[in-house]
């Protein structure tokens, strides 16, 4: 596995000067235009026809029904603040100073994208060495998140009056989400223990109630994963949006094409494309086949629970697109995709409650870039309902099935006159089972998860000219799986 040192990022030169991006800053919005832009869906109880492309998504609870009484919470995991060293352009706490203009970024762009808790997840080499109140950068305005009396985030108030919560972490070889406290006394001893991810780090970071995730997934074997999460490890990333984007982690651990996106981009990222420029993340949608292949072997014995990272730095392309806003801003890549989690009613509006989901694995990706999905479910309806990330012996739930309830795009998302073509794979220990919404009948142990797909026929008014190449299948949900074990497992 490669150190995080040493592991490339994406190189401003190799994007910004590219042949298609060197010329993307063409003509900003009119006041009009940004003003039509700016708005959100209301609720999918919205209209039903044609509705124009939103930078911003609106809060979870205009977005999503409830589910058989499950509410749904949008969480982002692996994000990066000012305080990493490699965010804000590389500029982000320079000789003491802190980039103030790329937090107000960072923060803004989660409202925007209807975020209700991000773990905000910075690297060891500045933020080991902050005091740990310092992790979530209280503004004025903002209210402490307390457990037991204790702060352990920040809630901000968006716009709109909602609040967004943000609880702190740090990504290295470890990605320790909800940190509590910092894990050391000492800062250089702080350093030192988040750049391991042995049984010790994770101790360490458990003991100051963190959740132990692994990021960059891609880069990891199955062995080495499998003891970590014995060890105490909760879940990992099933998709890296920077391995997405990066030429030498596609090539060397994605077995993709290094750069091919970068050409196809050109109708959402050309001055004189006429693609929604937000859609040019479409051009790497693909399944990350290395790290869902680990994640299915992981829970073909193990509890483990499966995340999108979004590791946003805004650090990657400063040249504006023909949006205005650059190509990398926090907003447009915090709109991609999220962590969907599932509380009970009466847990709504806790977010110990949403980061309990998370660890349990009631939870799902969802690339809502496609569109948001609404009234899709997964259970196991045996001897009593198995919900998401559960595990139970396969003996308890003789003649249960599998009920798959397939999505419906919400009436209020961007969208055409043509409805999507959605479809549902159902997955068995990582291999095919069976295609489909409806009841399933299990025919044996093993670990459920289903992904639905979707071609976007709903997404042509914003595809350009030429909206033929783009209408493929994407994955647009992974959920969790559902692990019934055999006797002795």
């Amino acid at each position: 596995m490669r150190p995080l040192s040493a592991r490339p990022r994406l190189s401003l030169p190799t994007l910004a000067c590219g042949a298609l991006l060197c010329a993307c800053g063409g003509p900003t919005s009119t006041p009009a235009e940004k003003a039509a832009a700016d708005s959100a869906p209301a609720a999918d109880t919205g209209p039903s026809g044609p509705q124009p492309w939103t930078r911003a998504l609106p809060a979870s609870a205009l977005s999503f029904p409830a589910v058989r009484g499950w509410e749904t919470r949008r969480l982002i995991v692996h994000l990066h603040s000012p305080w990493s060293h490699d965010a804000c352009d590389g500029n982000g706490f320079e000789e003491g100073v802190l980039n103030e203009p790329c937090l107000q970024d960072l923060r803004a762009g989660l409202c925007d994208a209807g975020v209700d808790l991000a773990f905000v997840t910075d690297h060891p080499a500045h933020a080991a060495y902050q005091p740990y109140d310092q992790l979530w950068h209280s503004r004025d305005g903002d209210q402490p998140l307390l457990d037991g009396g204790a702060a352990i985030g920040n809630t901000i108030s968006c716009a709109d009056g909602r609040p967004l919560h943000w609880m702190p972490g740090i990504e290295d070889e470890l990605m320790p989400i909800g940190l509590r406290a910092h894990v050391r006394a000492d800062p250089v001893e702080n350093d030192v223990m988040y750049n391991r991810f042995d049984a010790e780090a994770i101790d360490a970071v458990e003991a100051v109630g963190a959740l132990p995730f692994i990021a960059h997934t891609e880069q990891r074997q199955l062995d080495s994963l499998r003891a970590q999460v014995e060890a105490g490890v909760v879940g990992v990333e099933l998709f890296n949006l920077h391995a997405a984007f990066d030429p030498d982690l596609r090539d060397e651990f994605l077995g993709l094409e290094r750069a091919d996106w970068l050409g196809a981009i050109a109708p959402m990222t050309a001055p004189t494309g006429t693609a929604e420029p937000d859609l040019f993340m479409l051009a790497v949608l693909r399944e990350q086949t290395p790290s869902v292949g680990l994640w299915d072997a992981l829970n073909t014995e193990l509890d483990v629970v499966g995340v999108a990272g979004t590791d946003a730095h805004q650090n990657v392309l400063p040249t504006s697109l023909r949006d205005g806003e650059r190509g990398d801003s926090y907003r447009r890549m915090l709109r991609w995709f999220n962590n969907e989690v599932r509380v009970p009613a009466a847990e709504a509006d806790d977010p110990l409650a949403w980061r309990r989901a998370l660890a349990a694995g009631r939870a799902a990706v969802v690339f809502e870039l496609l569109g948001t999905p609404v009234g899709w479910d997964v259970r196991v309806e045996g001897s009593r309902t198995l919900e998401l990330g559960e595990t139970a012996p396969w003996t308890d739930h003789p003649g249960a099935s599998l009920q798959v309830d397939c999505p419906r795009l919400a009436a209020a998302s961007p969208k055409g006159d043509e409805a999507p073509e959605i479809d549902a794979v159902v997955f068995k220990d990582g291999v095919e089972w069976a295609r489909g919404c409806g009841a399933h009948p299990l025919d044996g142990p093993g670990a459920y998860r289903v992904r639905f797909d979707v071609v976007p026929h709903h997404l042509r008014p914003f595809l350009g000219d030429d909206p033929a190449p783009w209408l493929i299948a994407y994955p647009w949900i992974y959920t969790n799986p559902i692990r019934l074990r055999a006797a002795g497992r």
